[in-house]
């Protein structure tokens, strides 16, 4: 019995170290990358929004 402990908090201490090795893998490299596309998908909004207020105006 004191194996299945043994092996069971194994388990849980590798999850655990694998948790923390995602969320720091999500902090520094999928983070960014949202944060850019977000950015990036504005631009395009702003420049759309702007191009539709120009053709108003000569309606």
């Amino acid at each position: 019995m004191a194996e299945i402990a043994n092996d069971l908090e194994l388990m849980q201490e590798i999850v655990e170290e694998e948790l923390e090795i995602m969320r720091e893998v999500i902090a520094e490299d999928i983070v960014p990358l949202v944060k850019f596309r977000e950015q990036l998908e504005k631009k395009e909004f702003n420049r759309a929004l702007e191009e539709l207020q120009k053709l108003e105006g000569e309606v």
